[in-house]
């Protein structure tokens, strides 16, 4: 059983939540580029090189964060055991947490990208935070499932999804927002939606069933997903080739850059496939990295920012809303770069005050945080 926090977990959340710094950066100062399906649409024009990458990078963001999610859940619920806190005591913490997280998408978070407030947005959006969130609570009771129906069930489900999102298509303009909720982003009428809860639910029960399997064979977690990233790239090739079952925005021809396009919103199961396979790899190299002491000094403030990271989010979302008010950084890709490098050193101490605010008071309100 392991003693301590992963590095490699820390590390690879670090880096994803680097990449949506840029993310959101470029957002707030320049525009948002397209580089993914959104309900079958494709980006029109499709950007040039160096766009397309800089958006395709923030790909892998969102289904590491409800993966690590998921398998954090199960961490978590391994070492409030060993600690003696009931089961009863380790569901209602994860409730809780999972309730701020969507406290804080319906208040703060969609404050501050104007949702409800400015001309043409949508009243309110159900985003990450939100989905992570309601998982979270379905999870805080489905972690007790036995670990094959968990993990069986978690892969059914992501198998099964691309049928379900083709027979539950919401018409352009129509009112559905539990469907929405449930199963179909949306960007029309009063509720925006790009992370349903359904299609993520998958994610976030495997992270959960691998963070269980990993706990128990510590000296084989990168074995265990160097396999498991291999196998989910050599699944991706074929499967974006064929076009069909799986893809949602099928191959249609073109450079390299149609051929990279997936579904993002909903999330294909190519699309999955392709994110969490590089993820998986990234984990297994960051965890035989952390046999080297320099390597684990150089990545400090990456793994940082992966142990802070709903603190991260909040704060970096507000700084780059700021930020973008200052006329010189805005207007091209180079500038949004520039941004995305002032915010990361701002708010680098900020996350080294929180850290140690919350370890100085581990059992206050700053433990959900």
């Amino acid at each position: 059983m392991m003693k301590k926090r992963l590095f490699a977990i820390d590390a690879v959340r670090g880096w994803v939540m680097i990449f949506m710094a840029l993310d959101h950066a470029v957002l707030f100062t320049y525009y948002h580029i397209s580089a993914e399906g959104f309900q079958g649409r494709l980006p029109d024009p499709m950007p040039d090189a160096l766009h397309y990458l800089t958006r395709f990078i923030t790909h892998y963001c969102a289904p590491t964060f409800i993966f690590l999610a998921g398998l954090g859940v199960a961490l978590y619920t391994l070492s409030r055991r060993s600690q003696g806190l009931s089961e009863g005591e380790i569901t209602r913490k994860l409730v809780t947490r999972g309730l701020l997280l969507v406290a804080l998408q319906l208040t703060i978070i969609n404050f501050i990208w104007g949702f409800g407030i400015s001309s043409g947005a949508a009243v309110t959006y159900f985003g990450v935070l939100s989905c992570i969130g309601l998982g979270m609570v379905i999870l805080a009771f489905a972690r007790r499932l036995p670990l094959p129906i968990l993990g069986g069930g978690s892969l059914l489900m992501l198998l099964v999804m691309p049928a379900a999102l083709s027979a539950t298509m919401v018409s352009p303009g129509a009112e559905r927002p539990l469907l929405e909720i449930l199963m179909q982003p949306s960007d029309k009428g009063w509720l925006a939606v790009n992370y349903p809860i359904l299609p993520w639910l998958g994610v976030m029960g495997l992270g959960c069933a691998c963070g269980y399997w990993i706990a128990d064979r510590p000296v084989r977690i990168s074995r265990f997903f160097l396999l498991l990233g291999a196998a989910m790239l050599a699944a991706w090739l074929p499967l974006r080739f064929a076009g069909g079952y799986g893809n949602l925005t099928p191959y249609l021809g073109g450079d390299w850059r149609h051929f990279l396009l997936m579904s993002k919103y909903p999330p294909s199961l190519a699309f999955l496939l392709w994110t969490l396979g590089a993820m998986s790899l990234a984990i297994a190299v960051h965890n035989h990295l952390e046999k080297s002491m320099s390597a684990t000094r150089l990545f400090g403030v990456v793994s940082l920012f992966g142990k802070t990271p709903l603190f991260f989010y909040v704060v970096h979302l507000q700084l780059y809303k700021s930020l973008s008010l200052i006329p010189l950084l805005r207007g091209n890709l180079a500038l949004s770069y520039l941004t995305w490098l002032i915010g990361l050193a701002a708010v680098f101490p900020l996350c080294v005050g929180f850290r140690s605010l919350r370890q100085r008071y581990p059992g206050s309100v700053l433990q959900y945080v």
